[in-house]
């Protein structure tokens, strides 16, 4: 049971949720902006997430969390949106993935989410530091904000909605957005190229890879 309190987040808790993943469509809409974030060695420190939420959901959050109904959040309220969404979407790694080839790097959770609101629209900031190793002069990156049931849609408006900071003038990034009909296809050959003693993995390919709008980075000196 969704808390009243916390209604407005029930698209992070997925909690409203009563359709699979295939059948599913965005019902909130974020404008994500990504910083990655590193140490003059070309070492992952951390990634900055900034999103900007629609308008539909940010008015429904001042409704919730509007406790002296003066029809603004103020600093204690703005808080406490806070710490709700941190705790709605910690299960689901913060939609923040961090990924060296398939394998996923582990990411400290955020001590904060913090919160704005501009234009109607609340803003949300938090950071997540590198939790292991990865040196960027050998292994290439891939950063995203991503919803595997569909609910919630991250959108980037250009490359630019991805930086490097802090990291060596030789480190690059690529934008990658991936084309539906292209990611259909190659998961119909993931599962053909299976041999006939061979089951369909558990979680079937990795659609976030596939389908995520994502930025690879890497400061591997040129060859």
């Amino acid at each position: 049971m969704i808390r009243p309190r916390a209604t407005a987040f029930a698209a992070f808790a997925g909690a409203m949720l009563v359709c699979g993943a295939a059948s599913a469509h965005p019902h909130v809409f974020a404008e994500s902006h990504m910083e990655i974030v590193g140490n003059a060695d070309g070492t992952l420190k951390a990634v900055r997430n900034v999103w900007r939420m629609d308008e539909l959901f940010s008015s429904s959050v001042v409704f919730d969390f509007d406790k002296n109904a003066n029809g603004q959040l103020d600093e204690d309220e703005l808080a406490e949106v806070g710490k709700v969404v941190k705790e709605s979407i910690a299960e689901w790694d913060f939609y923040t993935f961090v990924k060296v080839g398939t394998r996923d790097v582990t990411m400290a959770p955020p001590d904060e989410i913090r919160m704005n609101v501009d234009n109607g629209q609340l803003i949300m900031f938090f950071e997540m530091a590198a939790g292991e190793p990865v040196d960027l002069k050998k292994d290439a990156l891939t950063v995203f904000n991503w919803d595997e049931t569909f609910y919630v849609a991250f959108d980037y408006p250009d490359d630019t909605a991805f930086q490097l900071v802090d990291l060596p003038a030789n480190c690059g990034k690529k934008l990658v957005v991936p084309d539906e009909d292209e990611a259909a296809s190659a998961w119909m050959d993931s599962i053909a190229a299976l041999g006939p003693d061979e089951d369909v993995p558990t979680d079937g390919v990795d659609y976030s890879l596939l389908l995520a709008t994502r930025t690879e980075v890497s400061c591997a000196a040129a060859s």
